[in-house]
């Protein structure tokens, strides 16, 4: 007998529920150092360092969505729907909203229709990047709600090969700090947004380096390619001495939900 997909989004999100439930927010991080900052991020050079990433077959599993539009858009990253039977946003208390997918053809970023519609985030793909400028990661690491930090490092490429290759430009920063006890990998933090000191998007996490503390985003310029520039929308600078209480807002609002991939 075949399983409903209804169920099985219901089971999965249950046990999210259960295991979010389990976390306190006394594990708020840490504020990070003051920003070191430096030049203007360079253009893209044939020297930039490469970082390699081999797709496996797709499995069932878990990411980060955020609200691009008030429409009921959102965006994450390729790798986290690609493949998948059904893509559903987890709601709460084991409530899914089914999603479309279509995934971008030269960029680890995919865009997600529903008919649940929820305030945007701002964003801004056009300002020129500063070396060191902070980028607050939000999202949920491990399956679970967590937070990051992280200065800007550099241009970095990004060489997708298996399932489907791709190059591109991804941008790189180094780990500042985490939600305490979030400890080894981040994933989970997959499609998850990058937000500068504004509270605007910058990009799309795609990759990490979690031995060299590296967080690798979707490069700005491919992120206003694929929605064909969002609309503004009211900033909401980040207090970097209490970030986490940011993040905790955006997911509670669902502007920032959990994204459930099922293959059958």
């Amino acid at each position: 007998m075949r399983i409903p997909d209804w169920l099985i989004y219901g089971l999965i999100v249950f046990l999210i529920y259960l295991n979010a439930t389990r976390a306190s927010h006394e594990d708020l991080p840490q504020p990070p150092p003051p920003p070191e900052l430096g030049p203007l991020l360079p253009k893209e050079s044939p020297r930039d360092p490469t970082v390699l990433v081999d797709i496996e077959d797709p499995q069932s599993g878990v990411g980060t969505a955020f609200a691009i539009d008030d429409q009921g858009t959102w965006l994450s990253a390729r790798h986290v729907v690609d493949g998948c039977d059904s893509v559903a946003l987890n709601l709460s208390r084991g409530r899914a909203m089914k999603l479309k997918a279509t995934v971008s053809k030269d960029s680890d970023a995919a865009i997600l229709t529903s008919d649940w519609k929820r305030r945007p985030l701002p964003t801004d793909f056009t300002t020129q990047r500063q070396i060191g400028e902070h980028g607050f990661f939000f999202g949920f690491p491990q399956g679970r709600p967590g937070e990051v930090v992280g200065a800007l490092l550099g241009r970095h490429k990004l060489i997708v090969r298996g399932r489907y290759n791709t190059e591109e430009p991804i941008l790189a920063w180094t780990e500042l700090g985490r939600t305490r006890g979030l400890n080894g990998s981040l994933g989970g933090l997959s499609g998850a947004p990058v937000l500068d000191k504004d509270g605007e998007v910058v990009g799309i996490v795609a990759a990490e380096s979690p031995r060299r503390g590296r967080v690798y985003t979707v490069a700005p310029k491919n992120v206003d390619r694929l929605i064909n520039s969002a609309a503004k929308h009211p900033q909401e600078p980040i207090d970097v001495n209490k970030y986490g209480t940011y993040a905790d807002a955006y997911r509670r609002d669902r502007r920032i939900a959990q994204v459930i991939c099922l293959v059958k």
